[in-house]
């Protein structure tokens, strides 16, 4: 009787193909999603991930080291998404009012994106490639870097605190008694933008530099 052919170790840290199931990070974010807009970021972990996409938890380890690893790479994709159909012929300012509803409109789609993204560390892609992406408008139109890096960075704050608000029952029950959650978003917006440009506007023969709403 012919010997029982003996299987091949598993390579440690090698991918696993679970029934020709096989994982990459896009599939693994888009259940990421899945699971915390059905069940809420409480839910949100590698086994249950792990489960939504019918793999055994350990598959996941060779993509995604870690919640955080993964709470990242969630919020990595809504900045890629909310850059991706941004027109490129706005003045820079208008960019920045666009590229803030963008971003704020992706991630009011999921459910507690604001509680994801103030926990997720920022990871190396954001630094090298969606970075330079959100600076390339302002620096292009003669922006100084100290004051574009500044600017983006007081941004992202300012949609953050606005998301996490709106997704807060009580926050936003509070924020409605003045006035709509949108137009609370729209006028901050304002007053962001007339101030970054007001930093950017030469002085007028009078010494002082531009200080209105900027025009829509």
């Amino acid at each position: 009787m012919a010997s029982k052919r003996r299987k091949a170790p598993r390579t440690a840290g090698r991918p696993r193909k679970d029934a020709g199931n096989t994982l990459d990070i896009t599939r693994i974010v888009d259940a990421a999603w899945k699971v915390v807009d059905r069940d809420g970021v409480t839910a949100l972990s590698t086994r249950n991930v792990a489960a939504e996409l019918n793999v055994r938890g350990p598959a996941l380890y060779w993509h995604v080291k870690s919640k955080q690893d993964l709470m990242s790479l969630m919020i990595e994709r809504a900045l890629r998404d909310s850059l991706r159909s941004l027109p490129t012929n706005l003045p820079w300012w208008e960019w920045l009012r666009a590229y803030a509803h963008e971003q704020r409109r992706i991630l009011l789609s999921h459910r507690d994106s604001g509680q994801i993204a103030s926990a997720a560390p920022p990871n190396e892609h954001m630094r090298t490639e969606i970075m330079p992406q959100v600076l390339a408008p302002l620096l292009a139109a003669g922006v100084p870097q100290e004051v574009a890096t500044a600017a983006i960075g007081a941004l992202a704050g300012f949609v953050l605190g606005s998301i996490i608000y709106e997704q807060s029952d009580p926050a936003r029950k509070f924020a409605q008694s003045f006035s709509p959650p949108e137009q609370t978003f729209e006028r901050g917006l304002d007053y962001f933008i007339a101030g970054v440009r007001a930093r950017t506007t030469p002085p007028s023969r009078s010494g002082r530099g531009s200080r209105g709403i900027p025009a829509r």
